[in-house]
């Protein structure tokens, strides 16, 4: 059997790879998309290996081993698997600014940059909200997010006994090749993310009137991995009045239940959930509690689960999960 290796881009984050890739406008693309989409900050990213499809053997089974006596053979068993096909959306938009406003301004250069991040950021809340609520049946040019993919309740998805439309979710992640991450287009240079200055354009308003503008291009080209079946949990049906102490517990038991060997656990919530547990941890500080990420930000764990605030998750306003 050939021994599984991992290198370290295997492992890293979109950031990472960035970083040592000596690519300034992929870095500037992913720095403005982590702004607004924390679901970027921990899951690390690797190339699909189909071109714009991943192709995972899931496996769902594990045979183990079988005690024998002598002169009695052993039963051959072999694993039960499945095949999953996961495919890569495209994610673009227009950054406009009007000719004689950048020259007004002074600084054209400085314009055009702010306006691009004020884009990017739209475009990481439009990436975080896919990731989450993307539903490929719905729209095609979506990917299956983490809500469609845990929809109904099972191991995976465990009620905390809200009813009605006022109720929200929390998502509990074991990030890693082997277990849950994201992919970009196989044998893009920058995983997927790229900024094309069009330069002087002659563009049209909303009413179709032409206008100078200065136009860049970005485009974010990715998808979502879910190798491992149990490597994802959703806590649904969560209501307003949840009851903290219940909570925290189910998020721990949840923890326990991850696939073993997932180092890099993660739990993402949007911010009525943080601000839950942020109270909670008074009376819990030896399970919840502040301290810095592997980049030197300050956030909350839960034992050794990073909580990250992710705004795409609705606030109180789920259907609730059945």
């Amino acid at each position: 059997m050939a021994a599984l290796t991992l290198n370290m881009v295997d492992q890293m984050t979109a950031l990472e790879v960035v970083k040592r890739a000596n690519n300034p406008d992929a870095f500037l693309i992913i720095e403005a998309l982590l702004q607004t989409n924390e679901l970027l900050t921990d899951m690390p990213v690797l190339q699909a290996n189909d071109g714009a499809i991943h192709t995972t053997l899931r496996r769902m089974t594990q045979p183990g081993g079988q005690h024998r006596i002598y002169n009695q053979g052993v039963e051959v068993k072999a694993s039960q698997t499945k095949t999953i096909h996961d495919r890569i959306t495209m994610l673009e938009a227009y950054a406009v600014v009007d000719k004689k406003l950048a020259e007004h301004g002074g600084d054209v250069a400085a314009l055009r940059h702010s306006e691009a991040v004020a884009f990017l950021n739209g475009m990481g809340i439009d990436q975080a909200r896919d990731l989450i609520y993307g539903d490929w049946t719905k729209n095609p040019a979506e990917i299956d997010g983490l809500a469609t993919r845990l929809s109904a309740l099972g191991k995976n998805v465990i009620s905390m006994g809200g009813t009605g439309a006022n109720l929200t979710s929390l998502y509990i992640l074991a990030a890693g090749p082997q277990f849950c991450h994201l992919i970009y287009p196989r044998g893009s240079s920058s995983i997927g993310v790229s900024r094309q200055d069009l330069g002087e354009q002659t563009w049209k308003d909303d009413e179709g009137n032409p206008f100078q503008a200065y136009v860049d291009h970005f485009e974010a080209n990715y998808g979502l991995v879910i190798r491992h079946p149990d490597a994802v949990k959703r806590l649904c049906n969560i209501p307003a009045d949840v009851d903290p102490t219940t909570l925290v517990d189910t998020i721990l038991a949840q923890l326990r239940r991850l696939p073993k060997g997932a180092t890099n656990r993660v739990i993402y919530a949007n911010a009525s959930i943080l601000n839950i547990l942020d109270k909670a941890a008074r009376d819990r500080p030896n399970v919840i509690y502040p301290t810095t990420d592997p980049w030197g930000k300050p956030l909350t764990m839960v034992r050794d689960a990073r909580l990250r605030q992710v705004d795409a998750i609705l606030e109180f306003a789920e259907i609730a999960v059945a």
